[in-house]
């Protein structure tokens, strides 16, 4: 590619527009940005818009959207609310509904794909925490951290698991085992360390009786719509693939619900939708430069497979490519290194563990992270690129150091 310098300032330009959105004179939010770059590239001759069709990763973009619609149909027909208020119920202080947050989102996600977890917790704790007058912000950062660690305990959990469980022939009983101490470790340090940073909106004795007024729940719909998403779980269990599960599940809610289409898909967001998409177009110029082969040659020059600072060089080479275009297509990318060194079991459960565990660190480190933040915006709150980086620093450090001591003493 000629002018490679030049796609590394108009990532630099689209990535302070993710992170920091509030750019002297502009209103600019990250879908606004994401589009912005991705535009850039094309005017300048760097990509063509044919190879920007071609970046953008459809099966995330079609997972995403059944599923919204699927969870559209529930916030329609009353289900989160009354969900909120169940949660509300069953935790008695601010520090239970935080440790209710942590253990509920962390073991669905280790079944039922993070990502999905995360569209289906977010406007339940913003309903909560908004009935109880609660700041939101710690109880959605704990949702987003405990979603990604607890994804990384099974093959099924996100959707990097599954790639490298497809390619390394790890069963589903190995990986559960080996993961289960560094999820339930990392599980731990999210609640003490959000407990910490934000322990002036965690403080408070037991809540006082709430009358939570909620509109009536549509039964039929909601039985409907659970059904819908019970077939498209199902067909996860049964490895159909996701992007087609979903939009399965969609099409079922569609045919059955009996309401307009028109009233629900007001409440997709499909802002969302624009986000990722511009997001592929930015980080398949990104590759197409040449950064990530130098990257990952200068990573097999040095590190080697079978020695503790080996280890520790491949996670940190898996977090920080996680961090710079997602940890999806950073497991893909590094597959060619994992080879070359062996392919061992350990290595594979590292890069798994590394590039789950990785996305805590910053906002666009994980899909999940980035639905929990284009979601609340939805309902008047701002999730801000420095609220998640003060605890997912330490929480990604922690957790990653002793997921790879772990790995290597085991091996």
């Amino acid at each position: 590619m000629e002018h490679p310098f030049l796609v590394l300032i108009i990532f630099i330009l689209t990535y302070l527009f993710i992170a920091i959105q509030r750019l002297p004179g502009l209103k600019i939010d990250r879908p606004a940005g994401v589009i912005i770059g991705s535009t850039l590239l094309i005017l300048t001759g760097l990509i063509t818009i044919q190879e920007a069709y071609s970046y953008i990763d459809w099966n995330v973009i079609t997972f995403l959207m059944g599923m919204m619609i699927l969870i559209a149909y529930l916030e329609f027909s009353g289900f989160f609310a009354h969900t909120a208020r169940w949660l509300v119920r069953i935790s008695g202080s601010p520090s239970q509904l935080m440790g209710a947050t942590i253990l509920s989102s962390s073991l669905l996600s280790a079944f039922f794909v993070n990502d999905t977890i995360c569209l289906l917790f977010t406007p339940i704790l913003l309903k909560a925490t908004r009935y109880l007058k609660l700041n939101p912000i710690p109880y959605l950062i704990a949702l987003a951290f405990s979603a990604n660690i607890g994804s990384a305990l099974t093959v099924t959990g996100n959707p990097q698991n599954m790639y490298i469980g497809i390619h390394s022939g790890i069963s589903y009983l190995h990986f559960l085992l080996k993961m289960l101490l560094p999820v339930c470790v990392g599980l731990l340090f999210i609640y003490m360390i959000i407990s910490l940073i934000f322990r002036k909106d965690l403080r408070g004795g037991d809540f006082e009786e709430v009358q939570i007024q909620v509109p009536r729940l549509k039964k039929i719909l909601t039985l409907k719509t659970l059904l819908a998403l019970a077939v498209t779980v199902a067909l996860f269990i049964m490895r159909v693939g996701y992007p087609l599960a979903a939009l399965t599940g969609a099409t079922i809610i569609l045919i059955i619900s009996s309401v307009s289409p028109r009233r629900v898909f007001k409440d997709v967001d499909w802002t969302v939708l624009l986000f990722f998409a511009g997001l592929f177009v930015v980080m398949g110029a990104f590759e197409k430069a040449g950064y990530m082969h130098q990257l990952i040659s200068f990573s097999e020059q040095h590190f080697s497979g079978d020695k503790f600072t080996g280890y520790l060089g491949l996670s940190f080479v898996t977090v920080l490519l996680s961090n710079v275009v997602s940890n999806v297509p950073a497991v893909i990318l590094m597959k060619p290194l994992i080879v070359e060194l062996g392919g061992g079991q350990n290595l594979w459960l590292l890069l798994a563990m590394a590039s789950t565990f990785a996305g805590n660190l910053t906002l666009v480190g994980s899909v999940a992270n980035l639905i929990v933040a284009e979601k609340a915006p939805t309902h008047e709150m701002h999730l801000g690129f420095m609220d998640y980086l003060k605890a997912g620093v330490p929480i990604a450090i922690i957790t990653v150091l002793l997921g790879t001591l772990w790995l290597w003493w085991t091996h």
